[in-house]
């Protein structure tokens, strides 16, 4: 069993907030120290990787004036889950992002910190080592607040102790379709891990995507959270695997059919929306599984991302038209995977 078949990406996120500093909601600009620790989260940032500061409001970090990021640039951060669609919500907000994307640390979010690493593919610890360089750094430089007893101390009661995320993004196609992952979502939920849409609580499910994650970390050292996911990940990746046999054997020709019609529109279609690239991108991870089609799944995945609305328009510097949008997603998703194969 590949795991790359089932597992799309990794992330690991923290939280924290500073001693003296009212929580991000309570913000009004008039502390001495919110400029402090602005100045030091992004000294700590250019020392640990190569990044780029966006911020959501007009404001001076360091010697450097930033101007609020435009609509499209916020969205298409959203899209690729670099920051998270309430960031904006909060005063002074902002993110600080590696060039490479895999590291990100926004700033008076929910939180004063909340610091993530996401990679491709079932890499849990390696994230959590990569983070926790940053982690150890703002922990070295700033008066993070964390009390004996309760450990790191944040705006949400569940994210009390570790103050930690860990979450995978998975590819669930066989369990959705056989009605299995109800039941599933309901079991773990009883063990504290939470199952959801690609975009995190209350988003819908879109490609069979899911995320996998620690639903508290109170009372949870980093390493039982880990475990938990790993545990998890590898429970689901079994029952899919299963699943997909079972769908297999039952549709046979039909679902061959189904899948190689969905690469034929990808590669040829000349317009392509967002919806239906993300059912035909399903079946055709489906057919890479099943061994019909012979394309890397990883550049595969990375697709995803690259042609969402927002993204599309920050590619082409302009607001497109929709026809403009379905055209761009077309050619780019048509090169994607010529170039995928292997």
């Amino acid at each position: 069993m590949n795991s790359d078949d089932f597992v799309i990406s990794s992330r690991i996120r923290f939280a924290r907030n500073v001693n003296n500093l009212p929580f991000p909601h309570r913000l009004d600009g008039s502390e001495g120290q919110l400029q402090n620790f602005l100045n030091t989260v992004q000294k700590v940032c250019k020392s640990k990787f190569d990044g780029k500061t966006y911020c959501t409001d007009d404001m001076r970090i360091g010697d450097e004036i930033y101007r609020q990021m435009d609509f499209e640039v916020y969205n298409m951060l959203v899209e690729n889950h670099l920051i998270s669609p309430t960031l904006a919500n909060s005063k002074f907000s902002g993110a600080i992002i590696s060039k490479d994307r895999t590291i990100s640390v926004m700033f008076n979010e929910e939180d004063h910190l909340r610091e993530q690493c996401i990679l491709d593919g079932l890499r849990l610890d390696e994230a959590y080592a990569k983070l926790l360089q940053v982690d150890e750094a703002m922990h070295d430089n700033l008066d993070i607040a964390y009390k004996k007893g309760y450990g790191h101390l944040t705006s949400c009661p569940t994210n009390l102790g570790a103050g930690m995320r860990a979450s995978v993004m998975m590819f669930l196609p066989a369990l959705e379709i056989t009605g299995e992952l109800k039941s599933l979502i309901k079991k773990f939920q009883a063990e504290d891990v939470t199952i959801r849409g690609v975009y995190g609580e209350g988003s819908g499910a879109r490609g069979f995507m899911y995320q996998i994650s620690n639903q508290a970390a109170v009372g949870w050292s980093e390493n039982r959270i880990l475990d938990s996911i790993k545990r998890t990940v590898a429970y689901l990746c079994e029952k899919e695997e299963f699943a997909r046999k079972v769908i297999w054997e039952s549709k046979g020709i039909d679902l061959e059919d189904q899948i190689m019609r969905a690469y034929g529109t990808l590669l040829f279609a000349k317009l392509i929306s967002s919806d239906e690239f993300m059912i035909n991108i399903a079946n055709v991870k489906l057919g890479i599984s099943y061994g019909l089609l012979k394309l890397d799944i990883k550049a595969v995945n990375r697709l995803i991302p690259k042609v969402q609305p927002h993204t599309l328009n920050v590619i082409e510097g302009r607001k497109l038209s929709l026809k403009e949008r379905d055209k761009l997603r077309a050619d780019t998703v048509r090169e994607g995977l010529i170039k995928s194969k292997i």
